[in-house]
């Protein structure tokens, strides 16, 4: 993140904020507005070092600017700025002025939302109060507070179905809540406190995290001086767990000035005491070198810390404590023999009526090519495929068929645990980033898309990328998808060399080889309808086999 490499560039600035950040890609442009508590105390040299800092970051080819905003706040202010936020990104709540209580003390400000029975339910099952501690942690340096109070005045009145499928989510996130911890015995401090927490799996992180605790082997272990502070060494290193899973992590070690001068300045104390202060602070400076020397690759060691999205969009941790450990190995019997469940549990799958159409010369073959096999054409909407941790699903569709033939369809919109930047990317499915909150994460439906898929080979576009992607949300429910796969473009080549049909489609383009076909194909790229659409024209080409 850009603020992260601020940060290490200017340590002393721990109160600055990247309020906002602005691309526009036709014209190549982007725009910083940058917070501090006493923006207007900095000096035109220390403006356009930090100027040139951020533009340091931006891709080459685009412009940049630099703003400088006052993070300072009244009741009244923070009040105004809370309410236009919760219209633009939560206007399902509906919170009313009246009904939020702001008190600030300091730079401390406590925020109590005072609402019905349901509106409560609501945003605890959502946990609406910490996704806005999160994001008022990185608009300002005060520090927010959010609560919920129920309103005994607030009539009780709301959509029954969405309560009733709220209820259901939040008795089937307990059922399927991750709950795998390493074993680590031996522990030896080295940076910072002796860890007290179970340690999680590395493959379990799924997004930025305020406290988090890991294990693993170190490697490819780094350290450097900071460039803009000659008392900073930044020690950085790779931890792999004993699933194979892989996490970036850094650690700050800040040393202490030994300058006499600087000292007697800093203290105001004589030289003799001054000197005495200096000596404590090499021994200790030195401690912590060796320290850093003495870490060295192949090493097991627990770590705990924050986790952030480092400056290749990848997870990555920053080191608070570090103790050396011996980690207990993993039973392998137990890992990845999750078998298919015997009941779905969020998402039921629905039957496909069969579906055909021929002109009244067409006879049909009676032989069908995918005769003896099953296949699931997996067909998903998404923030991109390329980033496992960064890109998440917003909808995902599965239409079976067995012997070349429609039998069932699973569909769920997705809780992508991300806030989208537009709207656009969802406008094509049908549904507004306020309401997917209502729906499972993938996590929470892979039980019963392993049940779907269980025994069938996967057919779909970037199928490889989008089982990867699976499997990184399945491994904390102990799932591993390892069906046969096969894209749809080959399928399809497959099914049209054996066929009888004198069609010559563009087998790129799923609505030609609809139209071909003869199967309906609506101009969407919203998978609900492009997974059942190729499925179809897998049944047709089926159907007509030589």
């Amino acid at each position: 993140m850009l603020i992260e490499t601020l940060y290490k560039q200017f340590p002393n600035l721990t109160d600055l904020r990247m309020r906002e950040i602005r691309v526009d890609k036709q014209q190549r442009r982007v725009s910083c507005t940058l917070s501090y508590p006493r923006s207007n105390d900095f000096d035109n040299a220390l403006k356009i070092r930090i100027s040139d800092a951020v533009r340091a970051q931006i891709p080459q080819g685009y412009y940049c600017s630099v703003k400088f905003a006052e993070d300072f706040f009244t009741q009244t202010s923070f009040l105004r700025n809370l309410t236009d936020l919760l219209k633009e990104r939560y206007p399902i709540y509906s919170i009313s002025k009246n009904h939020i209580n702001v008190q600030l003390e300091d730079k401390q400000i406590a925020v109590t939302f005072m609402v019905g029975a349901v509106a409560k339910r609501n945003m605890e099952l959502t946990d609406f109060c910490e996704t806005l501690s999160d994001y008022y942690a990185d608009y300002t340096s005060y520090k927010v507070i959010f609560n919920v109070q129920q309103d005994e005045t607030e009539q009780s009145v709301s959509n029954v179905t969405e309560q009733e499928k709220l209820v259901q989510l939040a008795i089937n996130r307990e059922l399927l809540k991750p709950s795998r911890y390493f074993h680590i015995s031996g522990q030896n401090q080295l940076f910072g406190k002796k860890i007290s927490n179970m340690p999680m799996y590395i493959a379990d992180l799924r997004k930025p995290q305020d406290s988090c605790t890991v294990c693993g082997i170190v490697s490819a272990k780094k350290c450097r001086q900071s460039k803009n502070n000659p008392f900073l060494q930044v020690c950085s290193f790779s931890l792999t767990d004993n699933t194979g899973n892989m996490l970036s992590c850094v650690i700050f070690v800040r040393m202490q000035i030994t300058d006499l001068e600087t000292i007697m300045e800093e203290k105001g104390c004589g030289e003799a005491e001054a000197r005495t202060l200096s000596e404590k602070r090499v021994l200790a400076n030195d401690k912590r070198l060796k320290n850093i020397l003495w870490l060295a690759d192949g090493m097991s060691v627990v770590v705990h810390g924050k986790v952030v999205y480092g400056q290749n969009g990848q997870l990555e941790m920053h080191v608070y404590d570090l103790n050396t450990c011996k980690i207990d190995p993993i039973d392998e019997d137990k890992a990845f023999k999750q078998d298919a469940a015997d009941e779905y549990l969020l998402i039921k799958p629905e039957d496909c009526t069969e579906y055909r159409q021929v002109n009244f010369v067409e006879q049909l073959s009676g032989h069908s090519i995918l005769q003896g096999n099953k296949y699931v054409v997996l067909h998903v909407n998404a923030t991109g495929l390329a980033n496992i941790v960064e890109d998440k699903l917003y909808a995902i569709c599965a239409v079976k068929l067995i012997d070349g033939h429609l039998v069932e369809r699973l569909f769920s919109y997705v809780n992508p645990e991300k806030e989208f930047e537009t709207e656009r990317v969802l406008e094509q499915c049908g549904i507004s980033s306020n309401k997917l909150i209502f729906y499972p994460t993938l996590t929470e439906i892979i039980s019963d898309l392993y049940k779907f898929t269980y025994g069938c080979t996967l057919v779909g576009n970037n199928i490889s990328q989008i089982v990867q992607l699976l499997n990184y949300y399945a491994s904390p429910m102990n799932y591993k998808f390892t069906n046969e796969t096969v894209t749809q473009t080959e399928l399809l080549t497959m099914l049209l060399d054996n066929s009888t049909l004198n069609i010559a489609p563009n087998l790129a383009k799923l609505d030609d080889v609809a139209k071909k076909c003869r199967v309906s194909c609506p101009s969407t790229v919203f998978c609900r309808d492009t997974a059942l659409t190729a499925a179809r024209c897998m049944s047709v080409l089926s159907d007509n086999g030589k």
